[in-house]
């Protein structure tokens, strides 16, 4: 990719500000990923199958995936503190975003749960979070190009 800041007569760099953003961006995407894979394994051993094993070892089991996702919530703090401002705009959009859509997810779905909708699973409200969150980035993302 020709540089536009040379006329397109070099070849363009990023910046080490540049390289260090991509490098946090691609490090939480990592342990977000380990983190989610770690939980639907956990979620298909215990719950899909059936299988509990009894005392420390039950214990310990259920919550390996707390290491990934704490070392995913780690990588996500230093991408947010470590990226510019447009960066930090765009991440905080996307949270709030994230955060009114599971507000009103589970408001909305609280009183059908006691009439006559099925009891909603913790599972569905991070889904809304994760998919919340995502799509309040991209708008952002484009609102602030």
């Amino acid at each position: 990719m020709l540089s536009e800041r040379t006329g397109g007569a070099e070849p363009y760099v990023p910046t080490s500000a540049e390289r260090r953003a991509h490098r946090n961006g691609r490090n939480f995407a990592l342990w977000a990923c380990v983190f989610t894979a770690s939980f639907l394994i956990g979620n298909f051993v215990f719950v899909k199958n059936g299988w509990f094993p009894d005392g420390a070892l039950g214990i310990a089991l259920s919550l390996v995936p707390m290491i990934p996702g704490g070392i995913a919530f780690a990588a996500f703090l230093k991408l947010f503190r470590e990226n510019d401002e447009i960066g930090r705009k765009a991440m905080t959009e996307g949270m709030v975003f994230a955060l009114g859509a599971v507000i009103i997810f589970w408001g909305s779905i609280q009183l059908p749960e006691h009439v006559w909708l099925p009891k909603i699973s913790a599972d569905q409200v991070i889904t809304v979070l994760m998919f919340g969150f995502a799509f309040g980035m991209v708008r952002a993302s484009w609102r602030y190009k």
